[in-house]
């Protein structure tokens, strides 16, 4: 299954896989055909930008433009797991996946199929909610496989909760820490956290 993943990817294909919150469609960032039909796919604006599943924080130095002290403890706390770090992207990050904002959006899935996918894959990779703008997100394969499965080189099998939200989403610059998707990662826990780290909430924001 995770080679037939794989081959779809690098020929620029979309393939649907399950997360630890919603089901997703996955492209190679690298190629901008790749993005082009998963933005036509979802109906989405290419400003919005992407997110990035990594195989493991290794990755983070390769794509960001330097790690804030307290977004290394974010990733020891939360990851992996359901959160999204917007972190500055270095410069080589194509403008389709910051949405040409200067941002990134990394995260380490605690997915078991997602890291069995990233064991081989050993690359970043989109990685999008699977619906059409502005819809609710699909909740299983069947249902992906009626909507878009003409559309799509595979749809890997597998099981999400229902009524599960897409990870949280903050933006950490230097101490500052901003909300910019509430997401599976409850405001509060989060809240919490910098209060252990002893940060003050007004250097952060929903």
């Amino acid at each position: 299954m995770v080679g037939s993943v794989c081959q779809a990817l690098r020929d620029g294909q979309v393939v649907a896989h399950p997360t630890e919150t919603v089901y997703g469609f996955a492209v190679d960032p690298w190629q901008p055909a790749a993005i082009e039909k998963l933005l036509q796919l979802k109906g989405r604006a290419q400003e919005k930008g992407m997110l990035l599943l990594i195989p493991d924080r290794s990755f983070v130095p390769r794509l960001t433009a330097g790690i804030a002290p307290l977004a290394s403890l974010f990733m020891d706390h939360f990851w992996p797991g359901p959160l999204t770090l917007l972190l500055p992207a270095q410069q080589h990050i194509p403008p389709e996946v910051t949405g040409g904002s200067g941002w990134l959006a990394l995260r380490h899935s605690s997915s078991p199929v997602v890291q069995e996918i990233m064991n081989q894959w050993q690359s970043p990779l989109i990685s999008t909610s699977a619906n059409g703008s502005g819809d609710p997100p699909a909740q299983s394969a069947p249902e992906i496989h009626r909507r878009w499965g003409r559309q799509l080189a595979y749809i890997v099998p597998g099981e999400v909760a229902h009524n599960v939200t897409p990870s949280t989403i903050v933006k950490i610059d230097q101490q500052q820490v901003v909300l910019i998707r509430h997401g599976a990662v409850a405001w509060q826990t989060i809240e919490s956290f910098l209060a252990a780290l002893g940060v003050s909430c007004n250097k952060c924001g929903a």
